[in-house]
């Protein structure tokens, strides 16, 4: 039993939950206050389509952060011993399984949405995986690209309330 919650608190780890939270507390945050301020704020916490989206956001997210960890476990037992060992116990055979379903997932939801949601995320989780594979390894190519996979779910709020004003970037 142990070894089971272990397991479930290593995954928490692996995909960092509390990070996924802040993100989608954020994408609220902006959809209340700055994009859909015009409407009653319950009607923009209770739309079906707005969860949806968050929800995309934050499957995609989950599974970026364990794909990074797939390619970075040898680099992070050297930098992140204590975490290394924790994140180990859980098989990269079943990280791998959890980034396709979670990935699956996150497109079959985001169909729901739209054609545009689908292609939005199914692009989103090709640059994750891309920049876990290669393009983190270029010094100022992964910043930048870091940088821009961390405001990319604001932009699917964006697209969703057609709001493209270059004052709120």
């Amino acid at each position: 039993m142990k070894s089971i919650i272990f397991k479930f608190f290593s995954l928490f780890s692996v995909i960092r939950l509390y990070n996924i939270l802040a993100i989608a507390i954020a994408q609220y945050l902006t959809s209340i206050f700055i994009l859909g301020h015009k409407e009653n704020i319950l009607d923009v916490i209770l739309d079906p389509y707005l969860f949806a989206i968050i929800l995309c956001s934050s499957i995609a997210i989950a599974s970026g952060y364990i794909i990074n960890n797939f390619y970075d476990y040898e680099k992070d037992i050297i930098n992140r011993p204590i975490r290394s060992s924790i994140d180990k116990t859980i098989r990269k055979r079943t990280k791998l399984t959890l980034y396709f379903s979670l990935n699956s997932l996150c497109i079959c939801l985001s169909l729901l949405i739209s054609i545009r949601a689908a292609i939005f995320f199914l692009v989103y989780i090709l640059t994750l995986w891309f920049y876990s594979h290669k393009l983190k390894k270029i010094l100022i190519v992964g910043n930048i690209f870091s940088a821009v996979l961390t405001i990319a779910p604001f932009f699917a709020i964006f697209l969703y309330y057609k709001n493209f004003e270059l004052i709120i970037i």
